[in-house]
């Protein structure tokens, strides 16, 4: 046992003896803002930044530090036969976990050469970043700003039919009441009650009064005419209330416009590497996920009617539950339909001249600081930089894991293998992500539509409930990543995945990171993971081959990305890159 307290000595005996030296690096810094190209169109959900808008600025640019901010707006209107004539509160609805998931892809190239390509389902790796690499700490920092409060596993629901909480699978119920299920029927989940929604829902934004007559949160520091004036100028984001008069005009219920702030290092890793350029060349195109969500029912219960995406794969927001205590409860009757827009500075139910006026400007910024150097020699006599980092391949397979089927009874017991399309060099991991197969026995009527955009449903967040993978084996080449395939719930969590960018590889206990426990990765977050250096070949392609047996009772739908590791030079006077 190591002794503590000789330990806690020597600490205080090297603090005395340590002489802190000056640090004086740098003598200036400025954040240059690059408003996007668009010119104030964006309804194709694509948004595009230049750099060398940037020429002339003075000192060294830093994209690990940049971040670009997204005005975002979320409405809902009552679209169906029979009007509804109030408006709606302001938590019923948020985004989903994880503010990275309004993005559906991003391409980026550097002095003319593409860097990283566009691709669907790639985005996807965000989230099991931000579950491997970030901590509880960091949540507290900057969970609110991130929409990093991760959804509970215990309270997600089922129903094939409309239910209080929707249809298919949801996680959107936020009764702080409910209490365990103490009944014997195991009909219900273990609690009602999704705290990581809860605490995105209190972070809700300032509400705008329908007729400016009572301040938010009846803060009298935001007057009652004030507070349009107040969110306007500090870009804090509002919820714009609707009254009779809106709803009788134009039918919509309630306006969520967000001002979101998004690391360019959440986005993709490579950004982390590009720090300290004097002359950035690239060119940076985010595509966003834009789309319309339907849904109706009664007063107590939701269900699904139609998802429309006109861009991306994903819905970004959850409509919370309709049940008793609930947001939505008592906003539906039959006949009656809620539509939830959502898109960039504008969307199908509101326009860009609407928004402007509870945000200071109508476009997205990319905002990049930069250093002024006291002593840049050494940037100057080495001015490349070999930069090594991890990209990603998604590929998704639907209906090759098993179809749900009319009657869910006993397990399907499905054989999957998958050979992946090309070769990759360098593979640092392969992740398995199952989602729900939900063509029959799952919607009431919108059937086929993909679990991560369901408006009820904490995917991708989370994953398939309850997802059974056994047999798992990944092959590189012609070697095999495990000695023996994986079987039980405990192979692949504490070998594989709890590793997963782990400090120390997990070995060390007094400093963690990490936000998926074993139970939540069992229930709600099975991503089966295989660590690959040890046998893939440097520089050397290879393919790639996933295996299985689905031992569900439903099919499953599966998004395998693979992790590689590419390099290039940059040189970090002129921007420009060789030997990608």
């Amino acid at each position: 046992m190591t002794d503590v307290t000789q330990l806690s000595d020597e600490f205080l005996l090297q603090s005395s003896l340590k002489n802190e030296s000056v640090v004086d690096v740098s003598k200036g810094k400025k954040l240059v803002v690059l408003p996007d190209l668009q010119q104030g169109s964006y309804t194709s959900g694509t948004v595009t930044y230049d750099a060398p808008a940037t020429a002339g600025s003075q000192g060294y640019a830093s994209l690990k530090d940049a971040y670009i901010t997204v005005p975002y707006v979320v409405s809902a209107k009552s679209t169906g036969g029979t009007d509804i004539t109030s408006g709606l509160k302001r938590f019923a609805t948020t985004l989903k976990c994880n503010v990275t998931n309004i993005v559906d892809s991003l391409s980026l190239e550097m002095n003319g050469q593409t860097v990283l390509a566009d691709g669907e389902y790639r985005m996807f790796w965000n989230n099991l970043r931000a579950q491997t690499e970030r901590s509880q700490n960091d949540i507290t920092k900057h969970g609110a700003d991130a929409y990093l409060y991760p959804d509970d596993w215990y309270s997600i629901n089922f129903s094939a039919s409309a239910s209080g909480a929707g249809d298919s699978y949801s996680n959107n119920q936020v009764d702080n009441a409910a209490n365990l299920d103490t009944t014997l029927a195991q009909s219900q989940e273990n609690r009602a009650f999704n705290n990581g929604l809860f605490n995105r829902l209190c972070s809700m934004l300032p509400t705008v009064d329908s007729t400016d007559a009572v301040p938010s949160w009846s803060w009298p520091s935001l007057g009652t005419t004030a507070t349009r004036n107040i969110v306007q100028q500090n870009a804090k984001g509002c919820f714009k209330e609707s009254d009779t008069t809106i709803i009788s005009a134009t039918k919509v219920l309630g306006r969520w416009i967000y001002m979101l702030k998004i690391r360019l290092v959440d986005l993709h890793p490579i950004f982390k590497e590009l720090n300290l350029v004097s002359n950035p060349q690239f060119k940076l195109r985010i595509r966003f996920n834009t789309g319309t969500v339907k849904v109706s029912g009664t007063a107590t219960t939701m269900q699904l009617d139609s998802v429309t995406m006109t861009s991306g794969q994903t819905c970004p927001i959850m409509v919370s539950s309709a049940a008793a205590n609930q947001p939505m409860n008592g906003v539906l009757s039959t006949g009656a339909q809620v539509g939830f827009s959502f898109g960039v500075l504008q969307n199908e139910y509101t326009s860009v001249a609407e928004v402007g006026n509870y945000v200071p400007y109508t476009t997205t910024r990319l905002n990049i600081p930069f250093y002024e150097l006291r002593n840049p020699s050494s940037i100057i006599n080495k001015p490349i930089k070999h930069i090594r980092f991890n990209d990603v391949y998604a590929q998704y397979f639907t209906k090759r894991a098993g179809e749900t089927p009319d009657t869910i009874t006993g397990q399907l017991n499905v054989d999957f293998n998958f050979q992946l399309s090309g070769t990759f060099k360098n593979i640092k991991y392969v992740a398995l992500l199952p989602f729900a197969e939900t063509s029959k026995s799952h919607f009431a009527s919108a059937h086929g539509t993909q679990q991560f955009q369901s408006p009820f449903d904490s995917a991708p967040w989370t994953v398939m409930p309850g997802a059974s993978i056994r047999n798992f084996q990944v092959t590189i080449g012609n070697s095999n990543v495990f000695s023996k395939t994986h079987e039980y719930d405990y192979e692949n969590f504490q070998d594989e995945f709890s590793k997963l960018a782990a400090v120390n590889g997990d070995h060390t206990r007094e400093i963690s990171n990490g936000l998926i426990d074993a139970n939540k990765w069992a229930y709600a977050h099975r991503v089966m993971v295989a660590d690959c250096p040890r046998i893939s070949e440097k520089d050397v392609p290879q393919s790639i081959q996933v295996s299985g047996i689905n031992g569900n009772a439903t099919g499953m739908n599966i998004l395998v990305l693979v992790v590689y590791e590419r390099s290039m030079d940059l040189d970090r006077l002129t921007g420009e890159v060789s030997n990608l």
